[in-house]
């Protein structure tokens, strides 16, 4: 974790955003345009990037131990929760809420969690609930309790998401914690909405606070939701399924390819019937054992089944709104897993009836326990360095999903940064011959090939990205486009074409500091060095403060009339190669 570096969109959020440790523009980003989001409002963490960026001046190292501190921080609540919900008197209190806490602290699920700088949302966001849960244990008198858990769901929610199952799940406890047994349910409910009324109040309030400021700063508070999306198809509902099992098998720690992608067209939903209704029968049946069991002995075998269903919500495709191409991840899972980690104890001072009369399941528990950590140790040990180097991590995503276009482009982009350009070359290659319609590869051999000038790749990949017509509908590909056009004409001799396209990628990205040098080369070359003058500077103040020396040396040179970035391209023959 010490010497881990930036991976995936790492690079994009921390070395490409110059708001982040330049000006003050970062007090608008934080609420919207982070990433150009459309679907998520994460305010407290994207501030608390800024924080991480200006006092570590970049550096992914220290940023790596926040994350590290966040795990260890949630670990040791954990255990105070879950120590919290046994008597005081069973004597495998303490070691039960160690194990849950250790389990928590080795899931090799949460791997990506912990080592992804960007997984900070998923962090914080389990950090301020588990909080708010521990102030809703431990305090008794109402309205202060009500004051601090509607507080740490605030925090929560800014943080991310899927904190909206929040105020169902602090319910759920309640219902564990404070409901009379005796009652029946519909009685139980009734009794803890009287009593605890003002705590359900301050979330709801809290609720629509947070959805009101997010309509305001965002416009709307889900973008491009309609009516017909709330009526799921049969490929819909096979593939709800799916999504809730296999949560589940990430929940217990069953092993899967723990790379960031699992490409949705690896599934065919509502095609086969069979397995349709086996999956919807499984997940029903999880379902309707949770709901059985809370109102039944095992009510807290029911809270961690309803609760960790509730957490899930969000990300089962509820809604047929696509986030990405994968049909879920692992990182999404990890409040699921708190939850069942923290509920470990009191769901075995439940079942310890049962061990009574089953004498093998007492002795089975902790073999299965150390069998389990016997196998996560390794899986962690191995995943580890692969999230750790953005190399690494994409030949290993590569290698499990052959062909796959986010896989390629990433990995083009991780051969670029490191200076692999031959390898970057081969792949962008073999995908041209295999016909993989892939414009990030395309967008990466095109700024590779101009930057090199390798003109034979520079005309197999501006045709197809101008024959793409998916490539104009992503704003960074867009920007990438003008600006490696803008090299482009700066390096065939054609200034103010350069000038121009590259205008059109500073409208798309202001802050990206190698367009403005490219334009400050191009206006030296057009003899406007008062505006040549202002591009330089710009350029030094938005770069990254790692190259901001070196990007004050390059534009030094260039302001005194040297040409570095537009060198024009040799051809074969030794002379000058010209645009198309």
């Amino acid at each position: 974790m010490t010497r881990a570096g930036f991976v995936w969109d790492d690079f994009l959020t921390f070395e490409q955003r110059a708001w982040l440790y330049y000006g003050d523009a970062w007090k608008r980003y934080i609420f919207t345009g982070f990433n150009e989001w459309t679907h998520y409002f994460r305010p407290l963490v994207v501030a608390l990037f800024v924080l991480q960026v200006r006092l570590f001046e970049g550096a992914p190292e220290p940023m790596h131990m926040v994350s590290l501190g966040m795990h260890l921080a949630n670990v040791l609540l954990v255990f105070a929760f879950a120590r919290s919900l046994v008597p005081q008197d069973w004597k495998w209190r303490d070691p039960l809420a160690l194990l849950g806490s250790v389990l928590y602290g080795l899931h090799p699920m949460l791997v990506e969690s912990v080592t992804w700088i960007g997984c900070q949302f998923d962090q914080v966001q389990v950090m301020a609930a588990l909080a708010g849960l521990l102030c809703s244990r431990h305090i008794d008198s109402i309205w202060p309790r009500a004051a601090l858990v509607t507080a740490c769901f605030f925090v929560s929610a800014t943080a991310k998401e899927s904190a909206a199952s929040y105020p169902a799940i602090v319910l759920l406890f309640d219902w564990l914690l404070r409901g009379d047994r005796n009652l029946r349910p519909a009685l139980r409910l009734v009794q803890l909405l009287r009593r605890n009324w003002p705590v359900y109040t301050g979330l709801l309030l809290a609720g629509l606070a947070y959805l009101w400021l997010r309509r305001a700063m965002m416009g709307a508070t889900v973008a491009g939701l309609e009516p017909w999306m709330l009526v799921p198809n049969v490929a819909r509902i096979d593939g709800i399924a799916y999504v809730y099992l296999k949560y589940w098998a990430v929940v217990v720690g069953i092993p899967t390819e723990l790379n960031p992608l699992h490409p949705v067209g690896s599934v065919a939903f509502g095609e086969n019937g069979k397995l349709l209704a086996l999956r919807v029968l499984a997940s029903t049946a999880v379902f309707s054992l949770g709901l059985l069991a809370l109102t039944r002995r095992f009510t807290a075998l029911g809270v961690l089944v309803l609760a960790t269903t509730l957490y899930l919500l969000p990300v089962l495709g509820l809604l047929p709104v696509q986030f990405d191409n994968s049909i879920y991840h692992e990182r999404y899972a990890i409040g699921a897993i708190v939850l069942a980690c923290v509920l470990l104890p009191r769901v075995a001072h439940e079942l310890r009836s049962l061990a009574t009369h089953m004498p093998m399941l007492s002795k089975l528990a902790p073999l299965l326990a150390l069998a389990w950590l016997a196998a996560a140790i390794p899986n962690i040990r191995a995943t580890i360095p692969l999230w750790s180097n953005n190399v690494a991590l994409w030949e290993w995503t590569l290698r499990a999903n052959p062909g796959n276009e986010l896989a390629l482009g990433n990995l083009i982009s991780a051969y670029i940064m490191v200076g692999e350009s031959g390898k970057a070359r081969a792949l962008v290659n073999q995908t041209i011959a295999d016909g993989i319609a892939c414009d990030n590869c395309d967008i990466n051999g095109f700024m590779l090939s101009v930057r090199e000038g390798d003109q034979p790749m520079i005309d197999a990949t501006v045709d197809r990205l101008r024959n793409s017509p998916t490539l104009f509908g992503n704003s960074g590909m867009r920007f990438n486009y003008f600006r490696t056009i803008g090299h482009l004409e700066l390096r065939s001799g054609n200034l103010q074409a350069a000038v121009a396209a590259l205008h059109e990628a500073i409208a798309i990205e202001a802050q990206e500091p190698f367009a403005r040098l490219l334009l400050t080369e191009a206006l030296v070359g057009l003899g406007l060095t008062l505006k040549a003058e202002r591009e330089a500077a710009l350029a030094v103040n938005l770069s990254h403060p790692q190259e901001r020396e070196h990007y004050r040396q390059r534009s030094q040179r260039i302001l005194g009339g040297e040409a570095l970035l537009g060198l024009p391209i040799p051809t074969p023959e030794g002379g000058q190669s010209a645009t198309k």
